[in-house]
């Protein structure tokens, strides 16, 4: 298989997303997959920072048309961005995994 056609298959089979236009312009897109059979994971999110609730707009229509079944969505980490731990905070969480940094000896 041709790395395009991997490329395809993995967009087609493992990765689910969305778009929300407004005036025939993209204005936020999102793509993650179902990680098990209770979690999916948010990879990318992104929304037009001038539309009060876009970002919230695009996560929840993801969640209800692809993963209504799952119990968890990990929205992946904050990068240690104030305004990102933020916005993942308001959406009153579940839990939040604790994340370590490997290092070599």
């Amino acid at each position: 298989m041709g790395e395009w056609a991997a490329i395809g298959a993995a967009l087609t089979n493992l990765v689910q997303g969305g778009v929300i236009f407004n005036n025939d312009r993209v204005k936020a897109f999102t793509c993650g997959e179902r990680l098990n059979a209770a979690t999916a994971v948010i990879h990318l999110e992104e929304a037009d920072p001038e539309l009060r609730g876009l970002y919230a707009a695009i996560n929840q229509q993801l969640c209800r048309q692809a993963w209504a079944d799952v119990d968890f969505v990990n929205r992946e980490q904050n990068l240690g961005e104030a305004g990102l731990r933020m916005a993942k905070m308001s959406s009153h969480p579940h839990h939040l995994v604790e994340k370590f940094r490997v290092r070599p000896a």
